[in-house]
């Protein structure tokens, strides 16, 4: 396919009459197409020149060649449309349409990437200079220090499979200072793939962000041709991407085109603040090119800053993509939930190997810092070092006696033993008058990473002259499976309702004496399932003629404690959890689970036993629960949690081993997961129940359209909740709604909230409220939760 000047035309857009059957022509004007023996009606587009069509009678291998008419008419179309609506807009749309084809390229893809993430804390560093130019500010100034970096290298194999198979091999890994904020550590952590409508980066923030090439970007973009310009005799379209209205879910910034056919050449974007959480700005430039005639991503770039407090880290990330296979074929159970391996000596690697694998030399900054932290690494392995370490560690001083613990390591040994500081003596939950406690702990290390915890603790109670405590013993046989046997027995004291609200969880009736053995066994048994089984004995007997201090009748109207019989009690808890998908990598010594889009469903069945060891207790209890964190794309992320239960068996039942429902507390938003905001008072079930909650975090959705809230980074909520009681004829529903806003607190973040809960019950009517809730970030789940 040429034009007039017999120049190839790449691009062309050839379809077949009355049928889905199409293409377009390549980098030479070359194109093909299947079809049957028979009539065919062909239509041959491209902007800028006229429309052709062929009626073909195709029998075997047909071969024809065209040469597409220049159509001044068209252009004087777009040039006058050009005046209302700027070409961009055009251009765009052709690159929406092309994505499918982008897309669907391959049917297995195999590259290799180089990955260079470093941050450097830069405004401690200001502050050391300008220090030091205060003690001296005649003192020779050069550039003598080691850079306060954090830094990763990392040699990946990526294996992808359309539609969702995916793997990555992580052959080499070095790993230098903090690895906390560094971005793109695994190749999980982000897919910046804009031929996809929506793009979820979960280590950004809970946002879905629209692709400037989406199918509806349109609606969500204004565009703006900047220019263009010829490169290696090809047409590229330079234009500007502004959001259409302020939103957090959004890129802005330039993006690159190939004319002909309608495809990225580069992007250089940067995301809303507003939709970062612990990033304070980011931003991404990628280039693409083509191998094999098949369109992929060059590089990538990636910049981020944070801050926190006085401290500004800026950092950056460098990603090269190399040695591309396509359409190879892969052993049937290839890809599967474990979406990436580390190969056993990946943390190996000397400095000559880094040095032959580097797409691009180390800056001045790095050399330093890395051979720095090399020489470091020899000598913080040797035995001098370790000894002077350790002789450090261990030796005793009054600051350690008060405030930190003494500590005893023998790292040859690989153990640890620490011993409480005189200030962690007084006990802050003192039951019955001033009580002291003091404990120590015993940790071992095996080079399998196995490791085995043991650590005693005595209480003392002056009032009362009591001596109580109790032993914990832990011990992971299996890092990868996360295989744990646990033992705790002693004597001390036990909640009731260990679930009490604030206004009941400090009352003398919520506490008795037990002295308890509880042994037990956690595993994963294959990928996502994990079971738990436990055995506990357990003898109790109330307070009795217990000495209380006069504080607690202050605080608390008739403050009694429970009377009971005493008894002893033989228990069985066996317990599955079972997330389908979930996926993982697998590290040389440890497992990292991902996620999945599945829910989490979990079994719990408790069962006491009579006459085993004395036992006087008989119940069965079985309860089932659902529960699914998950992205609804630009509206924000939802969770529910169904729970449903009852006892199956209530014969001899005692009142701590009761299933109970919190009411609520004042003022303070219960996590909306696991209770419900307006129940007026706690109160147990024994026979079936089910309750439900359910939350939507807008993440911004709406409030970052509204000008003056949107200044103020307010995000809002809304959610649900309900209860099904048969037993008690009880029915409560609640709805409630409220603002989030995130704090920094150096490079910590808390969501702090406002809501308003309005409930409805067939017990207590209709009732309002206003509540507030703190709740931390967690960096390693990526999720709000404590």
């Amino acid at each position: 396919m040429v034009d007039e000047n017999a120049e190839p035309l790449v691009g062309v857009v050839i379809r077949v009459q009355n049928t889905n059957e199409g293409t377009v022509t390549n980098e030479k004007g070359q194109y093909e197409l299947r079809l049957i023996e028979g009539f065919h009606r062909l239509y041959f587009s491209f902007i800028g020149y006229e429309t052709q069509i062929v009626e073909l009678a195709i029998q075997k291998n047909e071969v024809l060649n065209l040469t597409l008419l220049n159509n001044d008419e068209q252009l004087k179309a777009i040039e006058v449309s050009n005046k209302k609506r700027d070409l961009s807009y055009e251009i765009i749309q052709k690159v929406s349409e092309n994505r499918d084809k982008y897309q669907n390229q391959f049917i297995t893809q195999k590259r290799s990437i180089y990955v260079k993430s470093v941050e450097e804390n830069t405004s401690s560093k200001i502050e050391k200079i300008k220090k030091k130019e205060e003690e001296d500010p005649f003192a020779e100034k050069k550039n003598d220090s080691i850079p306060n970096l954090n830094l990763f290298e990392a040699d990946f194999v990526q294996h992808i499979q359309l539609p969702n198979g995916f793997k990555e091999e992580k052959l080499a890994a070095k790993k230098l200072g903090s690895q906390r904020s560094l971005f793109f550590t695994s190749t999980t952590d982000a897919d910046f793939d804009f031929t996809q409508n929506l793009i979820l980066v979960k280590s950004l923030g809970d946002n879905s962000y629209i692709s400037p090439i989406s199918s509806t970007a349109i609606l969500g973009y204004k565009y703006k041709l900047l220019g263009s310009r010829f490169e290696d005799n090809k047409k590229v379209y330079t234009i500007k991407i502004v959001p259409r209205k302020s939103g957090n879910a959004l890129f802005e910034g330039e993006i690159e085109v190939w004319d002909s056919l309608f495809v990225l050449k580069s992007v250089d974007l940067k995301v809303s603040d507003n939709s970062l959480i612990i990033y304070d700005k980011f931003s991404l430039k990628q280039s693409y090119a083509f191998v094999n005639e098949k369109w992929v991503i060059d590089e990538q770039h990636f910049t981020w800053n944070v801050k926190g407090g006085k401290s500004l880290t800026e950092g950056s990330c460098y990603v090269k993509y190399t040695n591309y296979t396509f359409d190879t074929t892969y052993a049937k159970r290839f890809f599967n939930a474990e979406v990436g391996i580390t190969k056993q000596d990946a943390y190996e690697k000397d400095t000559s190997f880094w040095e032959q694998i580097r797409p691009i030399p180390l800056t001045e900054k790095e050399r330093i810092f890395i051979t720095y932290e090399d020489s470091m690494y020899r000598v913080r392995n040797s035995t001098e070092y370790l000894d002077s370490v350790d002789a450090i560690f261990n030796k005793i001083t009054f600051l350690k006696i008060t405030l930190n613990g003494i500590g005893h390591i023998d790292r040859e040994k690989k153990e640890q033993w620490n011993f409480d500081p005189l200030i962690s003596v007084i006990d802050p939950v003192a039951i019955g008058g001033w009580r002291v406690r003091y404990s120590i702990s015993y940790f071992k290390r095996f080079e399998s990473r196995k490791s085995i915890f043991v650590s005693p603790m005595l209480n003392y109670g002056f009032r009362n002259q009591d001596v109580k405590g109790n032993l914990n013993v832990r011990y992971l046989y299996n890092p990868k499976k996360l295989s744990v046997v646990s033992l705790n027995t002693g004597r001390y004291f036990g909640f009731v309702n260990n679930f009490a609200t604030i206004n009941d969880v400090f009352r003398r009736s919520n506490f008795y004496q037990q002295t308890h053995a509880y042994l037990y066994h956690r595993t994963e048994l294959f990928n996502g399932f994990y079971a738990v089984t436990g055995i506990q004995h357990l003898q109790r007997e109330d307070l009795g003629d217990f000495k209380f201090a006069s504080t607690g009748d202050s605080l608390f109207a008739n403050n009694k404690p429970i009377v009971f019989p005493s008894h002893t009690a033989f228990e069985t808890v066996i317990s599955i959890e079972y997330t389908p998908k979930q996926l993982y990598l697998q590290e040389p010594k440890e497992k990292i689970v991902l996620g999945s889009k599945f829910p989490t469903f979990s079994l719990l069945y408790k069962q006491a036993f009579t006459d085993v060891f004395g036992s006087n207790t008989n119940y069965k209890f079985l309860e089932f629960s659902a529960k699914q964190l998950f992205n609804v794309g630009t509206f924000g992320t939802s969770e529910y949690n169904v729970v449903a239960g009852a006892y199956l068996d209530t014969t001899n039942l005692k009142v701590m081993d009761y299933r109970y429902i919190r009411g609520g507390d004042p003022y303070f938003f219960l996590p909306a997961m696991y209770g419900f905001q307006l129940v007026d008072s706690t109160f147990p079930v024994f026979k079936p129940y089910i309750e439900g909650h359910y939350v939507h975090q807008f993440n911004g959705f709406i409030t970052s359209k509204i000008p003056g809230l949107k200044q103020l980074n307010v995000t809002t909520m809304v959610g649900a909740g309900a209860l099904w009681v048969p037993e008690r004829n009880y029915q409560y529903t609640e709805l409630f709604g409220g603002i989030n806003r995130i704090f920094k607190i150096g490079k910590e973040r808390i969501r702090l909230g406002c809501y308003y809960v309005v409930s409805q019950s067939n017990a207590q009517g209709f009732r309002t409220g206003f509540k507030f809730s703190i709740e931390p970030y967690n960096p390693d789940t990526n999720t709000w939760s404590f």
